[in-house]
């Protein structure tokens, strides 16, 4: 496989690929670009003659065909909605053309131009498409193309530019912000980035905090550093792991409390609990035994056993008893603290009131 100069006889087959290359545009979303008979046979020909157009040959068979020439193309002296990238001499990429049959045909196309420019002494390659070409579009950023702005055809058109460097950086016009080539796979790092997060709030298990924080990395370096897009994938996959290892704990949890007749009440202050239980001994709000706002005995708080400490009817207590030296009781005593119905019939009672 070589690519040559186009000869006149090779003209049936180059027009019989620019054909084809319609009627793919057509089907793909772009019916706006080649119209009205372009590429005309009358300009292939024009080509030919001056020696611009050139053919991947396979062993006598076309599989594509373009324009390269060097020198400055009329339509790229003026871009609105950006700045090209170098100020030097450039070559330029027109009519590409593939006949379908021979995939990664456009990158070979690219490559010899980009070389030829280099070996003539070229700053760059040029090349531009239609806004809704997205193939091409997506196969010039592919193969190290920048967009830069919006240039206008001759009959007023406008199309999408692009350029490639072809020699060393001291080429680079600086007022032009460079565009990375890596990675074009920033909304994998988001959706990495926000799936680790999700799956470290639905935390379970030590393992969710470390695939959700991997996730979260992963999406970090490819947001900023704009790496492959692999490495993001990788923290989407692990994310998502994460993610349904959550669900599954979780719904295991659920059946398991199911299975032992347990009901969400039992997990705060039922009747029985002691923490969270549904045995005696309870701490809070229980029915039975050494606990607090409960009915049994020695208990702490609310409760009617003896020896208890608030508001409860035992002796010896101290707020809110029904005797003994408490406070806010039913019986006269002398070492009540605060006023409660009978201290204020006897002296010596009640030290408020």
């Amino acid at each position: 496989m070589m690519i040559r100069r186009a000869a006149i006889q090779d003209l049936e087959q180059i027009m019989q690929i620019y054909a084809r290359a319609v009627q793919y545009m057509h089907a793909s979303g772009n019916p706006n670009q080649w119209v009205e008979g372009y590429p005309s046979r009358a300009l292939i020909e024009e080509d030919i003659a001056r020696g611009v157009s050139y053919v991947v040959d396979r062993d006598g068979v076309i599989e594509a065909v373009f324009s390269y020439i060097e020198g400055e193309d009329p339509t790229y002296r003026q871009i609105g909605q950006g700045m090209w990238r170098t100020n030097g001499s450039y070559g330029t990429v027109h009519r590409l053309a593939s006949a379908g049959r021979l995939r990664g045909v456009a990158g070979i196309c690219f490559s010899w131009c980009a070389e030829q420019a280099k070996m003539h002494g070229c700053s760059s390659l040029r090349a531009d498409t239609h806004q809704d070409n997205r193939i091409m579009q997506h196969l010039l950023q592919k193969n190290g193309f920048v967009y830069c702005g919006v240039i206008h055809l001759a009959n007023g058109a406008p199309r999408l530019a692009f350029e490639r460097a072809a020699v060393a950086p001291e080429g680079v016009n600086p007022g032009m912000p460079q565009q990375k080539q890596k990675g074009d796979g920033r909304g994998y790092g988001i959706a990495s980035l926000i799936l680790g997060i999700v799956s470290v709030l639905l935390f379970c298990t030590c393992i969710n905090w470390v695939t959700g924080i991997l996730a979260i990395i992963f999406g970090i370096i490819q947001i900023t550093k704009n790496k492959e897009h692999g490495l993001a994938i990788g923290g989407i996959i692990t994310a998502a792991i994460s993610m349904v290892l959550s669900v599954v704990l979780y719904l295991a949890m659920w059946f398991g409390m199911t299975n032992a007749g347990i009901t969400y009440e039992d997990l705060l202050y039922d009747q029985y609990d002691d923490s969270y239980d549904s045995d005696g001994s309870d701490a809070w709000y229980d029915g039975d035994g050494n606990g607090s706002y409960d009915g049994g005995g020695n208990d702490g708080w609310y409760d009617d056993g003896g020896n208890d400490g608030w508001y409860d009817g035992g002796g010896n207590d101290g707020w809110y008893d029904g005797d003994g030296s408490g406070g806010y009781d039913y019986y006269n005593d002398p070492y009540d603290y605060f006023r409660d119905y009978y201290d204020v019939q006897e002296p010596g009672g009640n030290q408020f009131m």
